[in-house]
């Protein structure tokens, strides 16, 4: 999914290989994203961060604008390292600026900040399971930058680890951050510089006055930040070094008073003393002794899991929502045959080299394989999202505090195993950020599972059916990127996969209404390969004509199955211009003639539209014009657009709407009339 990008400018020209869903900003987009840089929420030797919001998608971001300007060369291969990456720890770049007058990078906005101010500029109490969490989520963001393979065959050392580049979102979850520093190392060859960077407090002796770069040096500087999680100091405060003190203490047998007074009790002595020693592992001065990241990761889980065992129950973790230790009632699970299990252990082992000869993902270790064990933990089948004929989805925790939902399945449907399999197989070879994230599956368990990332406002069936207020642009917005999601599924990136289930109980959203598409259990590769070229519009343009105008879900061309996302889209469509829900395929042509009906008595469709966002003239013509899309949507298959012009138009129409005052109706109109999508006949 990268793809060679040439920057140049008047003075240098290079080329780097950057993931092509990096956004490129001007100076003048960034400026608009900050309101003129006006809310400052960092700085550091390398300039300011600033928060912004993505202007279309209403999304927080974080825009890091660097003080020098004749470094763009290694700040394009900074760019290129970060966005290589996609990992729950790895905060997400969204996209880069390069200006005349300065460099910039815009990442996702981590709420709580870094983890240096948490933990030395706040009074905030960090329970040690929380603190726990968060040593996890760095060494496993470290783990699988030390072993992931990009398109070089290479692997990443990050350079610069402190808890200043380890931020925090509202679950103190833990997001590296800051690549600056970082190195691709080409075949996992040991690299040598003269040019040393990095924090001389955190960083290792060797690299320091050898030149000489590994991922060990990420291990030394890993210690260092463990050593400063369980004592709440800085590694160095004025002549006090925070090694010396630690070895000084146990050397005089008085370790204990060097960790936090907070968290050093009777409980958790036993699980200090292991953190400690395993950061002395990590500071060793010969570095072929360091133990290895992954090491590390387990080794800090299984602590975890031995804090729980020991106190009766979790403590209440600061500023996330562990509900799920808060609640002891358990529910029933239907429990798949002896047969169905050992199908789906067939399974796996296609699912697994189904993966490894992926040419999609550049990160083949980043779905974890969970045991039954460790299900139980996440979960403790004791907050239930939602339940069905195939399977229930419970809340869950992971060790590094990552929020996750759990869907356990059952064998009522026919087809379960394959279907189980089909949806972990396509979901794992993609990465896009309105697609939800498979995270991990255990097929150990009496009933299998797969994890996913969590979306806090649920489907958008659940939004439909409340009460809660849901104004135009945040449906606009849901509207844009699930269309951006079918686009991308129809394109040559992912192979050409329809996802053949676009309903509204399949569409989450997260705490920004992002919507996340989910439900791949019946998804189709339409072309297998992962390296073809053809495109949805040399596809569909071939297609034979067809004379069916419903669902063509009946149709035996698997090619022209792809109109079948774009009919259910069109559906989609209605629903969030009218907020009328509806859970059957039966209900689509009722849907559809109500529309008809009331677009035929004013030639608008206003009878139609949800009164709640009907209330100005530019946003009723919004409303009029996405109503003539969905119809578009679901004329005889063979005259339907396909999803990329659909979202092409949507964008079109989403700027214009914007941009207007008095003027939108015509704006709109205009879009309209620009559009190669032709007119539905009503």
């Amino acid at each position: 999914m990268t793809g060679n990008i040439t920057q140049c400018d008047d003075k240098l020209k290079f080329k780097v290989d950057i993931n092509q869903n990096i956004k490129v900003f001007t100076e003048d987009d960034i400026r608009r994203i900050t309101s003129n840089f006006s809310i400052p929420i960092g700085q550091g030797g390398f300039g300011e961060v600033y928060r912004g919001i993505l202007d279309d998608d209403y999304d927080l971001v974080a825009v890091k604008r660097y003080i020098s300007k004749d470094l763009r060369k290694e700040f394009m291969e900074e760019v290129s390292i970060h966005s290589q990456m996609s990992h729950k720890n790895v905060v997400e770049l969204i996209g880069y600026c390069i200006g005349e007058s300065t460099l910039m990078i815009v990442t996702k906005y981590i709420s709580k900040g870094n983890l240096d101010d948490i933990l030395h500029s706040s009074e905030i109490p960090i329970p040690l399971d929380v603190r726990l969490g968060i040593a996890i989520g760095c060494a496993e963001a470290l783990s699988y930058m030390h072993s992931m393979h990009l398109s070089s065959d290479s692997l990443v050392c990050h350079g610069d680890i402190k808890p200043a580049n380890i931020l925090l979102d509202g679950s103190l979850t833990a997001k590296l951050s800051d690549f600056g520093v970082s190195r691709l190392l080409s075949g996992g060859v040991t690299q040598y510089t003269v040019h040393i960077k990095g924090s001389i407090a955190y960083m290792d002796p060797i690299y320091f006055h050898e030149g000489c770069l590994t991922p060990r040096s990420d291990v030394y500087s890993f210690g260092i930040v463990l050593l400063e999680l369980i004592a709440r100091k800085r590694v160095r405060k004025g002549d006090i070094n925070l090694i010396g003190s630690f070895n000084k203490a146990y050397a005089n047998g008085k370790g204990r008073e060097i960790f936090d007074a907070a968290i050093a009790n009777e409980n958790n002595m036993k699980i200090l003393k292991e953190m400690k020693k395993l950061a002395t592992e990590c500071l060793t001065l010969d570095s072929h002794k360091r133990p290895q990241m992954n090491f590390v990761a387990k080794r800090l889980r299984i602590l975890k899991k031995e804090l729980k065992d020991i106190h009766e129950k979790y403590s209440e973790p600061i500023l996330a929502s562990h509900h799920s230790w808060r609640k002891n009632y358990k529910q029933d699970i239907t429990v798949p045959s002896y047969n169905s299990r050992m199908q789906l252990k067939k399974s796996l082992g296609i699912f697994k080299r189904n993966r490894s000869n992926s040419k999609i993902l550049s990160e083949p270790g980043n779905v974890r394989i969970f045991t039954q064990e460790e299900l139980n933990d996440i979960t403790n089948y004791s907050y239930l999202l939602s339940g069905g004929t195939s399977g229930k989805v419970y809340k869950g925790t992971l060790e590094d505090n990552t929020v996750v939902a759990v869907r356990i399945f059952s064998e009522v449907l026919e087809g379960f195993e394959g279907a189980f399999i089909n949806g972990g197989m396509i979901l794992s070879q993609i990465v896009h950020k309105n697609i939800i994230k498979l995270l991990g599956y255990c097929l150990d368990a009496d009933c299998p599972a797969f994890l996913y990332e969590y979306a806090a406002k649920g489907s958008l069936s659940d939004i439909l059916d409340g009460h809660e207020d849901f104004p135009l642009h945040l449906r606009v917005k849901i509207a844009v990127q699930t269309a951006e999601a079918l686009e991308y599924l129809h394109s040559s990136a992912t192979g050409i996969i329809r996802h053949g289930y676009v309903v509204p109980s399949k569409i989450l959203l997260d705490d920004n209404f992002t919507p996340k598409l989910t439900g791949f259990s019946w998804a189709q590769r339409v072309i297998k390969e992962c390296n073809i070229t053809a495109s949805e519009d040399v596809i569909c343009s071939q297609l034979p004509s067809s004379g069916f105008n419903n669902d063509p879900t009946h149709d035996q061309s698997a090619l022209l199955r792809l109109k079948t996302d774009v009919y259910q889209f069109g559906v989609l469509l209605l629903t969030l211009i009218s907020r009328k829900n509806f859970i059957f395929y039966a209900d689509h042509d009722h849907l559809i003639s109500q529309f008809v009906t009331a677009h035929k008595a004013d030639n608008r469709g206003r009878a139609f539209f949800d009164d709640d966002i009907a209330g100005h003239a530019e946003d009723i013509a919004l409303l009029e014009e996405i109503g003539r899309l969905s119809l578009k949507c679901v004329l005889e298959i063979d005259q339907r657009p396909t999803m990329k012009e659909v979202a092409e138009h949507l964008r079109k129409l989403r700027i214009s709407w914007k941009n207007c005052s008095a003027k939108g109706a015509t704006l709109l109109s205009e879009i309209v009339a620009e559009s190669h999508i032709a007119d539905a006949d009503c």
